[in-house]
């Protein structure tokens, strides 16, 4: 699969926090990420995060449910947070702590990208700009833990 020779994704909010590839990670790493079923892998391994993980997800797949959410919580006890790619594999959206819809980069905020289900309202994280509607309830890990 491509997710084994994809390049290390960076959350935008926090670029200091190097996520290990689920299927190549092992112990306690300081965050991981990939594909839903590839976290619940890691989950099966016993891989411990310790601050977050990253949902990788890419444009036109169905988004992480409350379910998958909340059985990653349960296995990490951690913060989860989604990641949107694009066709190149870049990040074009970001969830923040919030949980109030995807972040758009700059890139994907380029008049001619913004996508028609855009929400422009402040974020309950405090940042402006806009994002994709993604009805999410708040969770208790509400930041990259530690």
């Amino acid at each position: 699969m491509l997710h084994w020779f994809r390049s290390r994704v960076r959350h935008p909010l926090y670029p200091s926090v190097r996520a290990t590839p689920a299927l190549s990670s092992y112990g306690h790493p300081t965050a991981v990420s990939g594909t839903f079923h590839d976290l619940a892998q890691a989950a099966m391994r016993r891989v411990e995060p310790r601050r977050a993980v990253f949902v990788l997800q890419n444009v036109g797949e169905i988004l992480l449910t409350d379910a998958q959410r909340d059985e990653l919580w349960e296995e990490f006890q951690v913060p989860v947070y989604l990641l949107l790619l694009d066709a190149a594999g870049k990040v074009c959206a970001y969830e923040c702590e919030a949980h109030q819809g995807l972040h758009l980069t700059h890139d994907a905020t380029a008049p001619h990208r913004i996508p028609p289900a855009t929400e422009v309202s402040l974020c309950g994280c405090g940042r402006p700009g806009p994002r994709l509607h993604y009805p999410h309830p708040p969770h208790p890990g509400l930041a990259v833990a530690g």
